[in-house]
């Protein structure tokens, strides 16, 4: 035992000794030329070392160098394109003795990269390529006779490169943008083909008005050929922000990346969208994907699709949002064409599904056809959806009070904002063209329900084509066509819209706000116009709606009260004040308005109802809207009907009601002038009236011509 301990003892001793020798006799030194030679051949740069190259003892055998740096060209703002203040590198001791120089990892301290692109183009790293390409090009010279062992040449090999609080800048005078690296950690082994090489880096930094802190790590496959390589277990994190946008997190995971294979990714990343000091917009999105570019790189592929969105902010239609995406996507990168399939996306209770494409380029072109079972439009935007009329009565019970009364012809018209003359920007529609089409089970908007929805619209260079619009709304078929043009200023409009068999009163609550109709029938508007302010569209529509009821009612007015105040008013006696609903029934009521100069007018306004036969004329203004019509009331034969038999009396006789007011407060008033100065039969009845009570009164004088004549005078005077 004794013998084995002096053996290994002496092993030992004559290892040190010739480790000792071997670094006594040999100067690091003696490679500077040899190392400057080697860059200037491969860069065409000259390399300076302008400290000493030292043997390195702890923790290992190696070698320490400072202050080195590849000089740039002159003219250029920094003097060099990298430096680095102080490098260390581990040395394998015996390939030392056949002039192999093996070094290990090198790690390198306070690195400085400075890549600059002047005005004229120019740029250090131009003339760099230029040398490297030159000096591969040259004719291959033929070896020399080998070296005798004493000149023979040493053969330098690096393990791997390790960075440690490292800088870059890379600046663009042309466009005035600069990637700024304040801090880089990298650690990478040596990159050598067909193994796989780990890799981490840190870096923080800026690029322009974007500030970065990144981190991440994977290990590297290289092949001969570059595009052949591969990436695996990538994880990928870090903050990105800029003045308007702060990504606080995010992180890319991959199991491997190698070009004609599929990837599985896993992405999440949480950020706001700033406004001032305040965050409009925040969430966090996390999903998973598979993805696959081919080898030609011409065509990406993305499947099984699944990323989930938590949204919140003043931005969105309501406070907080939840949002899915799932589907495949099909990018055929030489064709800019990107094809969508199987897409399911939702928004809380919204769910679409469908195919669509995204043809790329100056203007993007998509089309798209999506379907959905249910969108309530209602509850995305609750505060522009209008009360409902019954709503409104029971908030404004005064207002209903002063319409209760016939007399009363005063229009409760409250305070209104104006109306706004701005114009929408509609300049992003110029930006796309689009050809879709979406079909919805239901739809609910401003309290109105429609059913099997089918919208088919195009879009190119901000012509807006509605194809065809079609749905189910209240018992009846809504249809519609039109045309948006904001290719000129103001944009100009054309709409056709038909509705059939449909209850008119929800209608006129939805688009309106306004409960004087009931009935079912039909609808027909074509209107055109200038200009989408609200004031535009009411100023400058122009075109023809038509309307046509059945069993309906109108209502805030009774007819048959008002004939009774008409007998009255002929009698000298007081209405019976009878307590009945304020609406008037019809079996019929037929319209048409023209509408232009912000007034629709109509002169053939017919209604039909029990024992009466309306026609009405007038206008409505649609700016301050106000009512001006006159309704003519007629007594047909029937005392069964609406009024009684205390109507049989104005048979014959026309009985005008005017109606007046506002939109939501009109007032009904009989018109007594025009009552007493358009009757014919009337007049004559008054006229042996008053001549039985003149003959009454003065006797065989009434049949003086004089006094006749007086009489007569009286009467006229009192049917004008």
């Amino acid at each position: 035992m004794k013998k084995i301990v002096l053996i290994l003892l002496g092993i030992a001793v004559a290892a040190l000794l010739a480790i000792v020798t071997l670094i006594s006799l040999i100067d690091p030194n003696q490679f500077k030329p040899q190392l400057a030679e080697q860059v200037r051949k491969s860069t065409g740069r000259e390399l300076v070392m302008a400290g000493e190259i030292d043997w390195r003892f702890w923790p290992s055998l190696g070698l320490s160098l400072e202050k080195v740096a590849l000089r740039n060209p002159a003219g250029f703002a920094e003097p060099d394109l990298v430096r680095f203040e102080q490098g260390e590198a581990s040395v394998a001791l015996l390939p030392l003795l056949s002039h192999r120089l093996e070094i290990g990892k090198v790690t390198l301290s306070g690195a400085h990269l400075f890549i600059q692109t002047k005005a004229d183009g120019s740029s250090n790293l131009s003339g760099l390529l230029k040398d490297a390409t030159a000096d591969a090009s040259e004719p291959v010279v033929p070896a020399a006779p080998a070296p005798t062992a004493d000149s023979k040449p040493w053969q330098i090999s690096l393990q791997g490169v390790a960075l440690s609080q490292a800088s870059a800048l890379v600046q663009d005078d042309r466009s005035g943008t600069s990637l700024r690296l304040d801090r880089l950690d990298l650690d990478m082994g040596q990159l050598a083909t067909g193994q796989w090489v780990p890799v981490t880096l840190a870096a923080k930094g800026s690029a322009d008005k974007l500030a970065f802190d990144v981190k991440g790590q994977t290990q590297i496959k290289l092949a001969q050929e570059v595009m052949a390589s591969e990436l695996k277990d990538l994880s990928l994190s870090g903050s990105l922000s800029d003045p308007s946008l702060r990504l606080d997190s995010f992180s890319i995971k991959g199991d491997r990346l190698a070009l004609g294979e599929w990837s599985n990714l896993t992405l999440a990343l949480k950020g706001a969208k700033v406004e001032g000091q305040q965050a409009s917009l925040a969430g966090s999105l996390e999903g998973t994907l598979k993805g696959r570019l081919d080898k030609e790189m011409k065509l990406a592929e993305l499947s099984d699709v699944l990323l989930t969105a938590a949204l919140e902010g003043d931005a969105l239609p309501r406070p907080q949002m939840k949002l899915k995406l799932a589907g495949f996507a099909r990018a055929e990168l030489d064709k800019e064409l990107i094809t969508l399939s199987k897409l399911v996306m939702s928004a809380d209770e919204a769910l679409l599904s469908g195919d669509g494409t995204v043809q790329l380029g100056a203007v993007p072109a998509i089309s798209f056809d999506l379907k959905g079972e249910k969108l309530d439009l209602d509850k995305w935007l609750a505060n522009s959806t209008p009360a409902t009329p019954t709503q409104a009565k029971e908030g404004k019970s005064a207002a209903g009070a002063s319409n209760t009364a016939a007399s009363d012809n005063k229009a409760v018209t409250g305070k209104r904002e104006a109306l706004s003359a701005v114009e929408p920007d509609l300049g992003a529609l110029k930006g796309v063209d689009l050809d879709g089409r979406l079909q919805l089970g239901s739809l609910r908007l401003k309290g109105l329900a429609l059913g099997a929805v089918d919208l088919q619209v195009a879009l190119a260079k901000g012509l807006l084509t509605l194809k065809q619009f079609s749905a189910t709304v209240a018992g009846g078929q809504v249809n519609a066509n039109g045309v948006l043009d904001a290719r000129q200023q103001p944009t100009t409009y054309k709409v056709h819209k038909q509705v059939v068999g449909v209850n008119i009163r929800p209608l006129l609550q939805t688009l309106a706000q306004s409960d004087l109709l009931e009935g079912k029938g039909d609808l027909d508007v074509q209107v055109q116009g200038r200009g989408l302010s609200a004031l535009a569209l009411r100023n400058g529509m122009r075109g023809k709606v038509t309307l046509k009821l059945s069993d309906g009612a109108l209502h805030g007015i009774n007819l048959a009260e008002m004939i009774r105040e008409a007998r009255a008013t002929l009698t000298g006696k007081g209405a019976e004040q009878v307590k009945e609903a304020r609406k008037t029934d019809f079996s019929a009521l037929t319209a048409s308005f023209q509408i232009a100069d912000g007034i629709a007018r109509s002169n053939d306004i017919q209604l039909f109802a029990p024992a009466l036969r309306v026609k009405g004329e007038g206008q409505t203004a649609l700016v301050p809207e106000s009512l001006d019509f006159l309704f003519l009331t007629s007594i047909v034969e029937s005392s069964k009907g609406q009024g009684g038999k205390d109507v049989d009396e104005l048979k014959e006789i026309t009985i005008p009601v005017r109606i007046g007011g506002h939109w939501q407060a009109p007032s009904y008033q009989l018109d007594v002038k025009a009552l007493l100065s358009n009757n014919k039969l009337l007049e004559d009845k008054a006229r042996k009236e008053a001549e039985r009570g003149l003959k009454k009164l003065l006797g065989d004088k009434a049949d003086n011509e004089a006094v006749k004549g007086v009489a007569d005078q009286l009467l006229k005077g009192l049917f004008k």
